[in-house]
């Protein structure tokens, strides 16, 4: 059965991309009698944004067949409806709102802004979040926070006109300007996400830094941040805030995802297993989770472990294309290869570009003595990732086993070329250079 987000991946995939297109609109917010200008401003902001990417999201819309249907989750009707919402959850994410003008007369805030959408890149970021359930929950949970926010803010006003005492008035200030701070954060982290997609690692950190000044228990700043520390290859303070992110809620299963796979690039795999196995005991579907700890155990050598939990994660998620490599690796190593043939080639079928499983996959029919097969599957591998260092020196290897050294030099400088250091040192070794 297919769920929501492999449907929306199939909708965006079919979306016929053209030049870049620009949207612009302004928005005025009437001050009352409770707003500052930074109040005012906050609410200005969001309002036009959401003008904007409601007008993103219908021209998206318009450039694919987009119908209602109802897909089950578990026991949850999924209407056309809840989609939309979903969409709107993903252009927020993947967007910058850039401001053109803004204008504060002290009754009023004019603002004026433009969101302007490179298809290609709005494509590939799309891909990433749809395969990427963690990341989508992300998202669609930091506008359900906006829209609270917003809904809190309409209610406050509301109370504030009617407040009989300056005691009362005092507290829902207060109150009021802590709501419209949570919905600045709401576009700080927003701001942070999009940087982090961009692999601009150090803006994404500054911009969830905000978003803690402004919202000190938002859990999923930490996370954020600790993604873009992560990505960063700074696995010490990517742990510092996946582990800030637990303190504050002890129970968000994500989180203990991300701090094992922290540990795990680390190095620290009793950890990371420690962490994943947490994640699990909190969410038990969580196939993504048991996929990590299969990892982990694989990276130990604890091969039998790592096939029980890639096996899991299957039974939870059957489409978890990763899962099966990860299966099809974990039996490789026990030398099983007619299962590791199995499972790598049922990867390919669920993913025809998952470049990491042809190259495995090569690599299985080599050890069985089938070089020709072998060099087919690794030049499969380079076609989809021209830069895959390891397949050129599969490649290599393989073209040596049939007595062409020649052709594995080439492959070898190829490898070296893409930074490959097992291959630079090969080539000093026999005195070549790249």
């Amino acid at each position: 059965m297919k769920r929501l987000w492999v449907i929306l991946f199939i909708l965006f995939s079919s979306f016929l991309f053209a030049d870049e297109k620009t949207f612009v609109r302004e928005y005025t917010y009437k001050a009352s009698d409770y707003d500052s200008k930074v109040t005012s401003r906050a609410n200005a902001l969001e309002q036009v944004k959401r003008l904007l990417l409601e007008e993103v999201s219908v021209y998206m819309q318009s450039e694919f067949e987009m119908r209602d249907w109802e897909k089950q989750i578990g026991d949850k009707i999924v209407s056309g409806e809840f989609a939309e919402q979903r969409i709107l959850s993903i252009t927020a994410g993947i967007t910058e709102t850039k401001i053109l003008e803004e204008k504060w007369t002290g009754v009023e805030y004019w603002i004026k802004a433009e969101i302007t959408l490179d298809p290609d890149d709005i494509k590939s970021k799309i891909d990433d979040i749809v395969k990427n359930k963690e990341k989508l929950k992300e998202l669609e949970d930091v506008k359900k926070k906006a829209d609270n926010a917003l809904a809190e803010i309409e209610r406050l006003k509301k109370e504030l006109a009617e407040a009989k005492s300056d005691a009362d008035q005092l507290r829902l200030t207060k109150a009021y300007k802590k709501e419209t701070d949570i919905l600045s954060a709401t576009d700080w982290f927003n701001k942070g996400y999009s940087a982090n997609q961009d692999k601009e690692y150090d803006k994404a950190i500054s911009f969830y830094l905000r978003v803690i000044e402004l919202d000190p228990d938002d859990t999923g700043a930490y996370l954020g941040q600790g993604n873009a520390y992560q990505d960063q290859g700074n696995y010490p303070k990517a742990i510092q805030s996946f582990s800030k992110a637990i303190e504050l809620d002890p129970d968000y299963a994500g989180a203990y995802n991300n701090l094992g796979n922290a540990y795990k690039l680390q190095g620290n795999y009793p950890k990371a297993i420690q962490s994943f196995s947490k994640a699990i005991e909190l969410n038990p579907e969580d196939a993504l989770a048991y996929y990590n700890l299969g990892v982990s155990y694989q990276d130990q050598g604890n091969y039998p472990k790592a096939i029980q939990s890639y096996e899991k994660a299957i039974e939870l998620d059957p489409d978890l294309t990763n899962a099966y490599v990860g299966l099809g690796g974990s039996y490789a190593m026990q030398d099983n290869f007619t299962k590791s043939i199995q499972f790598f080639s049922k990867a390919i079928e669920l993913d025809p570009d998952e470049g990491k499983a042809y190259n495995n996959l090569g690599a299985s029919y080599e050890d069985q003595g089938n070089y020709t097969k072998a060099i087919q599957l690794y030049k499969k591998s380079i076609e989809i990732d021209p830069d895959y260092a390891l397949a050129y020196i599969n490649l290599g290897n393989a073209y040596y086993s049939q007595g062409k050294p020649g052709l594995r030099l080439l492959n070898y400088k190829k490898a070296a070329r893409l930074g490959h250091k097992g291959a630079q040192d090969w080539l000093k070794k026999n005195h070549y250079e790249w």
